[in-house]
């Protein structure tokens, strides 16, 4: 019995030690898992910005969305808004404002605006070597998960990339939205760039090769006409004539005809196809006369019973290319059913 124990006790360190490495798996398998729960994140198609300010733009999306766990909406909206702080350069400065860095933190020679910019510590005094990327996006956690606190909790709910950029703004930024330094049509551009470029790939609908191609660029006047004279252009080589949009179906009726294609005037729901071009009057979708007094047309990508996905361009004043979910209503004046391949 004596040799048992003493048998034991020389095993129990081993044992203790296998426990203790099974236990360090276990924790780095969970703290793997954690890390992972936002992929590296790659965009697609044209962005707003090149070289490294496209390197600044997407280690500081990653960031956003790993480690404050924004919405991919929220990222979008901060970006844009750093994009017309410092068109996403971590050592733009402006000695006349006393602000420099990616988004023009306060205290940088001058402390006429505040002195937010030495406030968690890594950045030093005027010290340029300081003036990183890295030690912003350190300054950026510290005033999100404290005074700032509210941003955070916006952005991280966020299902929309404009309305992300204007509480950015208001919130983070402390400019007012009626201020014309705010930019509001520039950022709210964009905000839809930025989500188009790192999520387009994602949207939901359908997809129309030739128009996923445009996605988050301005075609033609970059009015919603010009959208969808683009993709009747491509496919038929004629283009569409008139001046309101909720008029394509009648002013074009001939040339759609002749072309091979369907109109159809006042369609039902179950009229609605992919790949019709959708033209609205007034209503929810357009405005009102006073609001719009051209209606709206755009690209359908995909039907579900009452509900459709869209390509539109000039949605709320934001002249670039984006897919839109939209319900059947009755201010749809006509669709155009492209010919059969």
């Amino acid at each position: 019995m004596k040799k048992i124990f003493l048998f034991l006790s020389a095993l129990l360190p081993f044992c203790l030690l296998g426990f203790l490495v099974l236990l360090l798996a276990v924790s780095s398998l969970f703290g793997a898992s954690k890390q992972e729960d936002v992929p590296e994140i790659t965009g697609g198609g044209s962005p707003p910005v090149t070289g490294e300010a496209l390197k600044v733009a997407t280690k500081t999306y990653q960031h956003l969305m790993k480690e404050q766990h924004f919405t991919p909406e929220g990222a979008s909206g901060a970006l844009a808004v750093g994009q017309r702080e410092s068109n996403l350069d971590p050592k733009a400065i402006n000695p006349a404002g006393g602000v420099a860095g990616l988004f023009q933190w306060s205290g940088w020679g001058s402390f006429i605006n505040g002195n937010r910019i030495h406030a968690e510590g890594s950045i030093k005094g005027m010290d340029l070597s300081t003036l990183t990327l890295d030690n912003e996006l350190k300054l950026l956690d510290y005033e999100l998960n404290g005074s700032y606190s509210k941003a955070k909790d916006l952005l991280s709910k966020s299902k929309d990339p404009v309305q992300a950029a204007k509480d950015w703004s208001l919130y983070y930024e402390g400019v007012s939205l009626s201020d014309g330094q705010s930019k509001i049509e520039m950022i709210s551009q964009l905000a839809n760039q930025w989500y188009v470029y790192f999520n387009g790939a994602a949207s939901s609908g359908g997809d129309i090769k030739l128009l996923n191609e445009v996605l988050g660029k301005k075609v033609g006047s970059g009015q919603c006409y010009a959208l969808s004279d683009y993709y009747v252009h491509s496919i038929s080589g004629f283009h569409l004539q008139g001046l309101c949009a909720f008029n394509i179906g009648s002013d074009n009726f001939s040339s759609f005809t002749s072309h091979g294609w369907k109109v159809i005037m006042k369609p039902k729901a179950s009229d609605l196809v992919a790949g019709a071009v959708i033209n609205w009057g007034f209503g929810s979708v357009a405005g009102s006369a006073s609001e719009n007094p051209y209606g709206h047309t755009g690209v359908i990508s995909s039907v579900k019973g009452n509900s459709f996905s869209t390509y539109e361009q000039n949605v709320g004043g934001v002249q670039i290319v984006q897919k839109m979910n939209r319900t059947w209503d009755s201010s749809i004046t006509s669709i155009a059913i492209p010919p059969k391949k």
